[in-house]
């Protein structure tokens, strides 16, 4: 599949199926503004940001950023749908980011995708680039999200004799931040008056199969979550272990997913 597909499967999928369980949180919690020099980092096909650049009007310069070209040929075709005359996208690197020191007045960014370990970097660059007294928004899935696999997931290692691998998999169930965590890094970085929004949001499926087969979590998680395992067959097996536990557990209800749906708001 090429990047052109992936930025397509990206923008029918995993914008309604995972960006917009944080999105709305912005929406219904915080006060957008209105007017200023604003920064979508990690806008991923735009949609979000060009809602943030129609809400603001001609008093604002609202400028999106996104590492994913494709995606990015996406938001701006929607724009000039849209017919916006106060937004610009740009693509670049998360970190470092390529603007100026101070350089904007209301930053908001997507980490909800990226590993944990890249987050404390990213956050420094926000801080980095938002003038003193700006708002910094960010979205993060943190630790609590997808319990319900990890502990499919650990019951099929034990079933199959692999409970070596029990310990790489509590590494990926605890590289998840914490609220506490999170909100640690955001004063590590120089912010202040820092407030959390945290809602359990849940991911449906119908069963075992559409769970594997979903395009969101094919493109952003499966690979992630089998890598621990070391070679293909052992894959295969987990996987397939996997799918009879949840079809089994069901009785023949819906397959949920917990997610931890996380806007820290800190003031810098």
């Amino acid at each position: 599949m090429d990047a052109r597909e992936l930025a397509f499967l990206y923008d029918l999928y995993v914008v309604p199926g995972w960006r917009e369980l944080f999105d709305r949180i912005i929406d219904e919690e915080i006060k957008l503004p209105s007017e200023g020099k604003i920064l979508d980092a990690g806008c991923g096909t735009g949609g979000f940001t060009i809602d943030l650049a129609l809400l603001a009007g001609n008093k604002s310069e609202v400028v999106g950023l996104d590492p994913d070209s494709e995606r990015l040929n996406l938001a701006r075709a929607k724009a000039e749908i849209k017919k916006t005359t106060s937004l610009k996208f740009v693509s670049g690197e998360l970190f470092p980011l390529q603007f100026s020191d101070g350089e904007f007045d209301f930053v908001i960014a997507d980490a909800t995708l990226l590993h944990p370990g890249q987050v404390p970097q990213f956050i420094q660059e926000l801080t980095r680039v938002a003038r003193k007294g700006a708002t910094v928004v960010l979205k993060i899935a943190t630790r609590g999200t997808f319990d319900e696999f990890y502990s499919i997931y650990w019951e099929a290692l034990y079933n199959l004799g692999l409970t070596e691998l029990s310990p790489k998999l509590e590494e990926l169930i605890t590289e998840r931040y914490t609220l506490s965590e999170i909100e640690q890094i955001a004063i590590d970085a120089g912010h202040k008056h820092i407030h959390a929004i945290s809602r359990n949001e849940r991911l449906n499926f119908d069963d075992a199969a559409s769970f594997f087969d979903s395009p969101m979590i094919q493109t952003l998680f499966l690979s992630d979550w089998l890598k621990l395992i070391d070679t293909t067959p052992n894959r295969q097996k987990v996987q397939s272990e996997m799918a009879d536990i949840i079809d089994k557990a069901r009785n023949g209800l819906d397959f949920d997913l917990s997610i931890k749906a996380t806007v820290i708001v800190a003031r810098k």
